[in-house]
């Protein structure tokens, strides 16, 4: 009888071969690209349209003086900071009433006034709700500093000219190091959930047909059934092995293509603590790790439904989950110490996007390996324990297997 692992790699090649040999494998390596292009541009509209949308409008309604010097302060400070930081300004006649004016200016949903600038740069009158002070509030007040300050050396016949300031270049700074390493924490965490939700999500649905057909019967009785899970576990990421090496190859055709290689391929000057070939390493091997025992819980998740109606039903508490182990590994990012960040590297399902944060930060190699080792064995337990719950719930047999036994050990010495 084959070894627990030898059957292992049989389903694996029979399951490898069937998905990457069929025709909708060329769907399936398509659809995260259109995905990925359709939530980029997506993404990219919508950021223009709510960055332009969310800038509160202040009306000026003074005279023509004051409202060119408020144009010329905001121009000022928004050329040192950037549009989005500074309200805009639109230039209304004054009437005669102000008050009522103003009300009505506010009360006018087309315009979309947030509030209403009146008076002198010496009495100015800001008119609104009370919540417009966070953001209208401060920065009209900065605006009318500079606007009075650029007056009055005016007046005084007083020109100060541009400062230079005398720039001392360093090779790098401690503060600007974290923050670019925390970014590429923040980068990597993000690749491997993101590809881990498309893929191993998959496997909810891998043994309903299997099942149905009964052919989890058939393979359940040559081969022991741990062997079952743990290989197609190891097919669904060699299939996503392959999808990563094609998506990757057409991204770098692409690049090539637009002749942008050497702005976009070339490495940032700040390179993760352990450095970028270690850092590759650990990637791919903390994504294996994450998609094996994601999938390991997803397949068992999967196993005890009958159809793929009751997939679509845990579906979203699934994703949701994927979502909260992600958020949990987010906290590493930000934090040095603590009961939570110590929580993401020791719950298995967060480790992996966890430690992935660690090598950004942290140039010690060895805990790398003992969290590769803690999540290895617990793939080995999801596996055991699922096979487990299979055979009870689904086959309705026992439970006695040979994963993590050594009945198997003490059978091959007897042959």
């Amino acid at each position: 009888m084959m070894s627990v692992f030898d059957a292992a790699w049989v389903i694996a090649r029979r399951d490898f071969v069937a998905t990457v040999w069929s025709r909708s494998f060329i769907l399936f390596l398509m659809a995260p690209l259109l995905l990925f292009a359709f939530i980029l541009f997506a993404g990219t509209m919508a950021e223009e349209a709510e960055r332009e949308a969310s800038r509160p409008v202040v009306a000026l309604v003074a005279d023509t003086d004051t409202v060119a010097r408020l144009n010329g302060a905001r121009d000022q400070l928004a050329a040192a900071t950037s549009q989005q930081s500074l309200p805009m300004f639109r230039t209304v006649a004054p009437a005669e009433n102000l008050a009522v004016q103003a009300g009505h200016l506010l009360a006018d949903q087309e315009q979309g006034y947030s509030a209403v600038f009146t008076g002198t740069l010496d009495r100015p009158v800001l008119t609104g709700p009370a919540r417009v002070d966070g953001f209208v509030g401060s920065r009209m007040r900065l605006i009318v500093d500079q606007a009075r300050q650029a007056a009055a050396l005016e007046a005084a016949g007083v020109e100060l000219p541009a400062v230079s300031i005398r720039r001392i270049v360093t090779e790098q700074a401690a503060g600007n190091l974290q923050m670019l390493r925390r970014q590429l924490a923040g980068i990597g965490q993000g690749l491997i959930f993101g590809v881990t939700l498309m893929l191993a999500t998959l496997l909810l649905s891998n043994l309903v047909e299997e099942k149905s057909n009964k052919v989890i019967e058939v393979l359940s009785a040559a081969v022991p059934l741990d062997s079952v899970f743990l290989g197609k576990l190891i097919a669904m990421l060699g299939v996503s092995a392959v999808g990563l090496t094609l998506w990757g190859g057409m991204i770098g055709v692409s690049y090539l293509f637009w002749q942008v290689l050497e702005d976009w391929m070339a490495l940032p000057d700040v390179s993760p603590a352990v450095g970028w070939a270690p850092f590759a390493v650990l990637m791919l091997l903390y994504y294996c790790a994450n998609f094996m025992l994601l999938g390991a819980l997803f397949l068992g998740i999967g196993g005890q439904a009958s159809n793929i109606r009751e997939i679509q039903t845990v579906s979203m508490p699934v994703t949701l989950l994927q979502v909260g182990v992600f958020l949990l590994a987010m906290t590493v990012i930000g934090r040095e110490e603590g009961a939570v960040v110590w929580f993401a590297y020791l719950f298995p399902f967060s480790s992996p996007m966890a430690m992935v944060a660690y090598a950004a930060k942290y140039e010690t190699l060895w805990p790398h390996l003992a969290a590769l080792a803690w999540q290895a064995a617990w793939v080995f337990v999801i596996v055991r324990a699922s096979a487990r719950l299979f055979r009870r719930t689904v086959l309705k047999s026992s439970t006695e297997g040979v994963f993590f036994s050594l009945a198997w050990l003490r059978r091959k010495r007897a042959g």
